[in-house]
């Protein structure tokens, strides 16, 4: 199987590094990439190869997040730096879903169209279940569909599964440590299926990157500056990606009379997300609502979610009620998530977010996927999940032109 897809190659960037040129380089996914593991390592490598360059790296990786909510945040966490490189993350988080394809294809075209001249390069990581295919022959779906991206806008891929189940075959690498330690001298690559370890896991990733960084530049050789093309059709007909978004609530939403807005100054909770938010609006009690008037094909929130979340009852151009939990199986703690509405037809929509009066079963959620580990630690805090509580940070759209 091949590890590298070089198509085009990153023209811009080998010369800039080769000229000794300043380099802004944006690594761009989900929890892999916020790691200190490829991100880091491939960066080190890099200026020990180019050391006349200056190469300045973004960190714009958000664990637990796709490439849906990557169309919305590029502006703010991409587009801004003005990147010579992106380095796009996002198979393992997007599992494959048929709308990933738009997504990347969204994501690709807003980079674009911001500039020409920026070089896209994506990596695919895998978990433990994607193993069996890579022995069999088979990349994983959610690669697969990249690739169709990758072909039509010529940008290059590389597919870290590769080397990680060759290791495993040649009895050189135990995938999770809860697996069979008994191979001396293996390493482990995760501990949890997912989540390579650092730095032996990340090692991995790291070689397969960098030579395949050294084949894209001896293939292409001097080419020197290169215009990408982007193409009038879409890959996927119709597709609205490109045109996603994120807005503040303040200005974009009208907020009944009980939601609070809280800052890193008076928050532990704004505190610890001033990363992602410069506040965070909080509702405590049911009935309090948000409504929200845009133009355009989907709406979503990105917010905090806890134990002592609620859920929201949602209303679409006065159609019928239903019901958003913004408390999931991950809510034994605090973290960032996210949400998008289905689709809509193109056009003037109103929604109404209201916080529920019925409490989430809690001890039902945790039942229901096995975490024992949460369930005790609702047993210890009952009072904590006893809430209905919304923490949001930013409205979500996507809107293509009417």
């Amino acid at each position: 199987m091949n590890e590298l897809f070089s198509r085009r190659g990153l023209p811009n960037v080998i010369h800039k590094l080769e000229n000794g040129e300043t380099v802004t380089i944006v690594y761009f996914g989900g929890s892999n990439t916020r790691a200190e593991g490829y991100r880091v390592m491939t960066a080190d490598w890099l200026r020990g190869q180019y050391p006349k360059a200056d190469i300045r790296c973004v960190n714009a990786g958000i664990s637990g997040t796709g490439s849906d909510l990557g169309c919305a945040r590029l502006e703010r966490d991409v587009l801004r730096h003005q990147p010579d490189l992106v380095f796009v993350e996002f198979v393992g988080n997007d599992g494959g879903v048929p709308e990933s394809k738009a997504r990347i294809e969204g994501i690709v075209r807003q980079i674009r169209s911001r500039s020409r001249f920026t070089d896209i390069l994506f990596v695919y990581t895998l978990k433990e279940r994607d193993v069996i295919g890579f022995q069999s022959g088979d990349y994983q779906k959610g690669a697969l569909m990249q690739e169709e991206v990758a072909d039509y806008y010529g940008i290059p891929s590389i597919h870290l599964g590769v080397a990680v189940s060759r290791l495993v075959s040649e009895g050189k690498l135990i995938f999770t440590s809860a697996a069979d330690k008994s191979i001396p001298g293996a390493i482990v690559f995760t501990h949890d299926s997912i989540h390579p370890t650092i730095p032996e896991g990340h090692q991995i990733y790291t070689d397969t990157i960098t030579r395949s960084f050294e084949k894209i530049s001896e293939l292409q050789g001097h080419l020197g500056r290169v215009e990408h093309t982007l193409p009038q059709a879409h890959l996927v007909p119709d597709n609205p990606w490109e045109y996603a978004t994120m807005l503040p609530l303040d200005g974009h939403a009208y907020l009944s009379a009980g939601w609070s807005y809280v800052t890193p100054d008076d928050s532990a909770l704004a505190r610890e997300y001033d990363w992602l938010f410069s506040g965070l609006w909080q509702a405590v009690d049911p009935g309090e609502a948000i409504t929200v008037q845009f133009e355009g094909t989907h709406i979503g929130l990105f917010d905090i979610g806890g134990p002592d979340s609620g859920r929201l009852k949602v209303t679409v151009d006065g159609g019928a009620p239903f019901l958003v939990d913004r408390f999931t199986p991950h809510n034994d703690h605090n973290r960032n998530q996210y949400v998008f509405l289905p689709e809509l037809s193109n056009g003037s929509h109103t929604v109404r977010f209201e916080v529920d009066t019925e409490k989430t079963d809690k001890a039902a959620v945790f039942e229901a996927c096995g975490n024992e580990r949460s369930r005790e630690h609702l047993r210890q805090h009952p009072d904590w999940y006893d809430q209905t509580v919304i923490q949001l940070g930013k409205l979500l759209v996507v809107q293509p032109p009417l």
